[in-house]
């Protein structure tokens, strides 16, 4: 069976060109060569496209509907008015680089007048962090200005298609800068000599490029579309009769965290009504494309189930449909929604840790069995997202070596090759990328490292000046910035950190604070400030890229910026640092509610998962657990009258109901979170349910008898040192420190056990800093396996650390400490 590409899924980018130094993807250390090197080649493709639209990836929602944008009509031909300062306009940046590459599209000398001037006084929701994997780093910035065509004859409609199937190939590529400024070129050089239809497809063309770059752009691209919208009628559910319009405008809104706009629109193109009950809204419309959408943002919105149930029906219409109607002529597209019906079950699947599901679904889209040899199993597919996936997938659950043996074959390589030869580059960069991070998570740091080099010219054995000048492409230079932080190469990291923001050697705290223009880039500086506990500059960091000022008032700081990425990072940084109130006043405002509301209104989930469970985990830490039980349990449709079956039943969110059962175990309900985790392990197979069950025992009696049965894992390794831990910590509490002694290097003896047997992972980076600080040692020793647990994991610098044994071991770490004084 045929698949076609996913929406999620982008083709690789052409690099046909050669250049010096052997470097695939560049020549030079400089950004600007890159970059100019690098895109030389993208307009070369003229080939017809009209791909899938993409989803944004990490897009979450706001509580409140956008403002009505509709009557605000903005002109792609216009000026835009200059951003304000502090929304990323730092000099010397990562950015500037960018502006200085000559235009690359196929007309030449040629200005492209500036994108559409904003709409005055909409409100700046919150956009998804910029996914830049694969997309190139100057997507922040426009290109050069070029003179438009003399007046000439109106050109030929064929002509008119082959430019716009020229600028939709740039889209295609993912070089947005690029792509935008060849639908405006378009736009404005045949301005009231294009049909209607050829009208409509640059303007969605534009607004796509538009969608995935900052979020000015993306508002400017919600305005064009509303404005298209006026041209066209709607019909009886209220959606636009031009094809795929209120799609790209549901896309263009989920980006800007308008969900419920978004989701409100799709229901109305999947002709149903909006307060259509469940059942009804899980039927598939017909209009796959919209029901796949809809199943995306369901995922996005933490409403598994439904996004489940959804996808789970439009496939089988779909088999119904093929089964029915193999050889005609809509049976080609309808393979190609069936391929992405399943590409988006394995997303979800992936993310509800259903890892077997979604491994034989994978494995049947490419015509294999799990009962295969490895040899079979490890054979790419002619499918590129397929195998990718497969990849990723095989690392999750920990098949390392099928997962590398995969990717070796996809680079035409094999496992007994020399290292050079394992480190070359196979011109493929998300392969090239996946195989970076595989040999990071096993503990293959030099492979990693050595490959990440290689695919940018340069060679382990070069100057530290040379190994930390920026490559100017993202995804790389943060790959690198990240594999550096788990070698513990700190000093080196940093250096490529402020390079790539611009800031000089010696620069001052302001200078270093300003934002660099991308947002990924900063938000890495942020959090590696953080883990350095350098908390001035991280604050003032973030506040600059919110547009406030450290002395402003309480109420401006918690307003939040809507950038929704930067608003989560300013709040945990708060928690972080002990400023509860402050967080928790920012993420009310983010979830449309205030501290003088009611409980009712206060403990009911706003619809964004990430704002709800941050709440939740906060209110905990605030010592409000009524609140934090309450929340969870409406986020699972359950009520605290529930009966105890029902409360135990798994919500169908795998994050919701670990975070409910971990909470039930540091509150005593340890009969409830054991049935819950129970169920859990059998409904989600994760690894993380598994550790949580196993934990949930530790430090009590019969633990050792119970975990003799299971097999040695690193789950089972890691919870026996965690059982040693918690009995060391009891008998510290109720003794005295030298009474645990034992128990700790019993502790630690099975935490370098895992270390030793087992590929690396951040809990047990973690579990042997906690042993090492309660034995006593050095801080600078303990406080290296922190780092690196962080540097493994980047998201547990702001994760809040609640597991139920913690409380006992800051018992026992101040008794110790009070001994000592």
């Amino acid at each position: 069976m045929s698949y076609g590409p996913t929406p999620t899924t982008s083709a690789p980018a052409s690099s046909s060109t050669k250049t010096s130094q052997s470097s695939p993807y560049c020549a030079s250390g400089s950004y600007a060569d890159a970059v100019k090197k690098r895109l030389s080649t993208s307009n070369r493709e003229t080939k017809s496209l009209n791909p899938p639209t993409q989803l944004p990836q990490g897009v979450h929602q706001r509580s409140n509907s956008p403002s009505n944008i509709s009557g605000r009509q903005v002109s792609a031909c216009q000026p835009a008015a200059t951003s304000q300062p502090s929304r990323y306009c730092a000099s010397g940046s990562y950015a500037d680089a960018a502006r200085k590459r000559p235009s690359t599209s196929s007309r030449k000398n040629k200005p492209l007048t500036q994108p559409a001037q904003l709409p005055q006084g909409v409100h700046q929701p919150s956009n998804k962090s910029s996914n830049i994997s694969g997309q190139q780093a100057s997507a922040y910035q426009r290109s050069t200005p070029r003179t438009p065509h003399p007046e000439a004859k109106t050109p030929s409609p064929a002509a008119i298609k082959k430019e716009i199937n020229s600028a939709y190939a740039i889209l295609k590529n993912q070089n947005f800068v690029e792509a935008e400024e060849a639908f405006r070129v378009i736009l404005q050089e045949y301005q009231g000599k294009l049909s209607p239809f050829n009208k409509h497809n640059t303007i969605m063309g534009l607004a796509r490029a538009l969608k995935e770059q900052t979020n000015e752009k993306q508002l400017e691209a919600c305005s064009l579309l509303e404005a298209l919208r006026l041209d066209g009628r709607c019909n009886k559910f209220g959606a636009s009769i031009i094809h795929h319009l209120d799609l790209n405008l549901s896309l263009c809104e989920e980006a800007l965290g308008w969900y419920f706009a978004a989701e409100k629109r799709l229901i109305k193109l999947r002709r149903k009504r909006t307060d259509a009950d469940e059942k009804t809204l899980c039927k598939p419309s017909g209009f796959y494309a919209a029901d796949i959408t809809h199943a995306r943002l369901l995922q996005s919105m933490g409403k598994h189930w439904l996004a489940e149930t959804l996808l789970l029906k439009t496939k089988e219409e779909l088999i119904e449909k093929l089964q029915s109607q193999p050889h005609t002529c809509a049976a080609q597209k309808l393979r190609k929604y069936f391929g992405n019906v399943n590409m988006a079950l394995v997303r979800l699947w992936q993310l509800m840790e259903k890892h077997q599901l979604a491994e034989d679904l994978l494995l049947d889209m490419s015509g294999k069995h799990p009962d295969d040899a490895e040899d079979i199993l490890c054979k790419p597919t002619r499918h590129e997202d397929i195998n990718l996936a497969l990849s990723v997938l095989w690392r999750l659950m920990g098949k390392y070596e099928r997962a590398e043996r995969l990717l070796l074959n996809m680079s035409n390589k094999r496992p007994d090759d020399s290292e050079d030869s394992l480190c070359s580059p196979s011109r493929h960069h998300d392969i090239d990328l996946a195989l970076v991070r595989l040999w990071e998570v096993t503990d293959k740091h030099e492979l990693a490292e050595k490959l990440l080099l290689f695919m940018i010219g340069k060679h382990p054995n070069d100057s530290v000046e040379v190994l930390c000048e920026p490559f100017g492409k993202a995804s790389i230079d943060l790959a690198l910035v990240r594999l550096w932080q788990i070698m513990g190469k700190y000093k080196q990291s940093s250096k490529l950190l402020l390079n790539m923001s611009g800031s000089r050697p010696g620069a001052s705290e302001e200078e270093m604070c300003m934002p660099s223009g991308h947002c990924d880039l900063d938000l890495t500086r942020a959090r590696f400030w953080q883990m350095e506990g350098r908390h001035d500059l991280t604050l003032r960091l973030l506040l600059n890229m919110s547009g406030k000022h450290p002395g402003a008032s309480e109420e401006i700081l918690c307003k939040p910026c809507w950038q929704q990425e930067i608003d989560l990072t300013l709040m945990r940084h708060w928690e972080v640092t002990g400023k509860y109130h402050l967080s928790e006043r920012l993420l009310l405002n983010m979830s449309g509610k205030d501290p003088d509301d009611s409980e009712e209104i206060l403990c009911k989930p706003c619809g964004n998962h990430d704002f709800d469970l941050a709440l939740a985990m906060l209110w905990e830490m605030m010592d409000k657990p009524e609140w934090t039980e309450i929340l969870l349990l409406n986020m699972s449709s359950k009520h605290f009258n529930d009966t105890e079956d029902n409360l135990c039943k798994p919500s169908g969110n795998h994050n919701v109901d670990l975070t409910l059962a971990r909470f039930w175990q540091r509150i005593g309900k340890h009969e409830q979170a054991e049935r819950l985790l129970q169920r859990g392990c059998k409904l989600y197979h994760s690894n993380e349910f598994e550790n949580a069950l196993l934990s949930h025992s530790a430090g009590q009696e019969g633990f050792l008898e119970k975990i003799s049965h299971s097999p040695e894992t690193v789950n089972t390794l890691l919870a026996t040192s965690i059982h040693y831990f918690n009995l060391a910590c009891e008998q510290i509490i109720d003794i005295g420190p030298e009474s645990g002694q034992d128990n700790l290097h019993k502790a630690l003896e099975f935490v370098e056990s895992a270390l030793k047997k087992y590929p690396p992972a951040a809990g047990a980076f973690s579990q042997k800093a906690h042993c090492l600080r309660m034995l006593g040692k050095d801080e600078q020793e303990w406080r290296e396996w922190f780092d690196r647990a962080e540097a493994f994991d980047t998201s547990r610098a702001y994760r809040a650390k609640t597991h139920f044994w913690r409380s006992r071991e800051a018992a026992a770490l101040q008794k110790s400490s009070n001994l000592k004084e």
